[in-house]
């Protein structure tokens, strides 16, 4: 007998319509949906697609018709934009439906980087200080210092345009102006500079209990020592999504900090918990992190929607803390459903 609480529940999938176009990072949103899919039946849940875009009417038709009893939220974008993912929460919200993972408010500021950072450094969180164009004036977040800068877009995920040439070495100000002017010009959306923190990168799971409050997952690390000396330290788009890259092959995910890193273990998740406070999080989410040469982490962004692919960095994180992909996609439910 099914006690999760999802059976014969309704429970409705949503998508971008426009990410299956047949490239690398479209398949992997077909793999997330199925396995969604699979864990929720496997729940005794009735999962069905549905493909959203930008006629929103027909998409409030949509829920009218099928009145589902919760909506899996897996839009990542919408007609192609990460900055529009936001307009689906809002509105399930305004219609009072209930749904999974993180509310518009805690997306619209996990997904804009800049005023996410601005967050953080006004808590005292840790975090990179950064560089943004705003009204044709170069903006620091914390004054400029000389070292080595990474140009990163302001409101995409998934290492979009990061590679090896989006590391500036010891750039002076007007370089990144240039720099800036240049991606905004080529890729038509924001970017901005981040100091380039040279070490460790960790990124750190997190899961909503039954009562809402977050539990955190094993920490990841992103192992370079198999990168060849003098590639810099980083996680580009080739890295995330080109599986017969160097970047790709060169950068494992590995976990179990050892003895030594306990203290780092403790802050890391203390951490991650402050960050998902501030923002607002819920249902699940992923934060990422540098740690400098002197073992002192820095958050990098909260990542409010994370793929859930059985082999995706959060799906890792769970099954290492003994939580099946399906026992994942039941916690993530019902979560959304107590929302």
């Amino acid at each position: 007998m099914d006690d999760s609480g999802l059976e014969g529940k309704r429970v409705l999938l949503l998508y971008d319509g426009g990410a299956l176009s047949g490239d690398v990072a479209s398949r992997d949103v077909a793999e997330q949906l199925a396995a969604v899919e699979e864990g929720l039946a496997a729940q005794g849940a009735r999962p069905a697609r549905l493909a959203v875009g930008l006629d929103l009417a027909a998409f409030r038709r949509d829920m009218e018709r099928r009145k589902p009893d919760l909506l899996f939220n897996l839009v990542e974008s919408l007609d192609g934009s990460d900055r529009l993912q936001t307009l689906i929460p809002m509105l399930l919200e305004n219609w009072r439906l209930p749904f999974t993972g993180s509310g518009s408010a805690a997306l619209f500021l996990s997904n804009h980087k800049i005023l996410a950072k601005r967050f953080f450094a006004a808590r005292r969180l840790p975090t990179p200080d950064c560089a943004w164009l705003e009204n044709g004036r170069l903006l620091f977040s914390g004054g400029f210092r000389e070292g080595d800068w990474l140009i990163k877009t302001a409101a995409s995920h998934a290492s979009l345009h990061l590679d090896d040439a989006s590391l500036l070495r010891r750039p002076d100000p007007a370089e990144l102006e240039r720099r800036l002017l240049r991606a905004w010009r080529e890729f038509g959306q924001p970017f901005f500079a981040e100091r380039f923190v040279d070490g460790r990168e960790f990124n750190l799971g997190l899961i909503a209990g039954g009562d809402g409050s977050p539990e955190t997952l094993p920490a990841a690390e992103i192992d370079f020592s198999r990168l060849p000396a003098g590639r810099p330290r980083i996680v580009g788009y080739a890295a995330k999504w080109d599986g017969n890259s160097e970047e790709f092959l060169a950068t494992p995910r590995v976990f179990g900090l050892g003895g030594g890193d306990r203290a780092l273990a403790d802050e890391l998740r203390r951490l991650a918990l402050a960050a998902w406070r501030l923002l607002g999080l819920a249902g699940y989410a992923r934060v990422d992190f540098r740690v400098d040469r002197e073992g002192r982490p820095f958050i990098l962004e909260a990542n409010a929607n994370p793929c859930l692919s059985p082999d995706a960095g959060l799906a890792a994180a769970a099954a290492r803390a003994g939580c099946g992909h399906h026992s994942l996609v039941r916690r993530i439910a019902l979560a959304g459903m107590g929302r």
